[in-house]
């Protein structure tokens, strides 16, 4: 006899979890505001991916859909409750929704350091925005901050540079 392949357990799992919390609703354990009910499923929605890589790690890119469901869901269910204006300082987080994932990927997977790249550089564009919108002053300490981050890299690199032409020349 062969061995029967098993479902996974996840879509069981989200049945139940959505079973009990609608009927803790409908018992007034809390409430929920109609116009919100569809941030909880995104945030649910998340929390499920992360659920479905605790129970298989090996499906590291789960944590992706995961991050950007539960980064998304919770910046929405936010700016439901504050106000939709909020979402023109807010919106960066959609650039930090993927980086949010790109970082659990890298911390519960295999340290793939190449996905360092794309969270860092989505991570920067954010913290730009996001500062941008905040503080008249910081409009100017930010492109400060990045020209004198650029000059440290040609000069790094310079002295990099003349190093191996020093060892160039001593190999003639």
């Amino acid at each position: 006899m062969h061995e029967q392949k098993r479902g996974s357990p996840i879509p069981g799992l989200i049945l139940i979890a959505l079973g009990i919390f609608f009927l803790l609703a409908n018992l007034d354990v809390f409430s929920i505001h109609g116009e919100l009910v569809w941030t909880y499923v995104l945030i649910f929605l998340g929390i499920s991916f992360w659920i479905g890589y605790f129970f298989d790690r090996s499906q590291v890119g789960r944590l992706m859909p995961g991050c950007v469901l539960l980064t998304l869901g919770l910046l929405f269910h936010y700016t439901s409750t504050h106000g939709w204006d909020t979402i023109s300082i807010l919106w960066p987080f959609f650039l930090l929704a993927p980086a949010f994932g790109f970082y659990a990927m890298f911390i519960f997977g295999p340290r793939d350091r190449s996905l360092l790249v794309p969270a860092g550089i989505l991570t920067i564009l954010a913290a730009v925005f996001l500062f941008q919108n905040y503080d008249r002053d910081i409009r100017f300490i930010w492109p400060v901050v990045l020209i004198a981050i650029g000059v440290l890299l040609l000069y790094r690199g310079r002295r990099h540079g003349d190093t191996r032409d020093e060892r160039e020349s001593e190999c003639d």
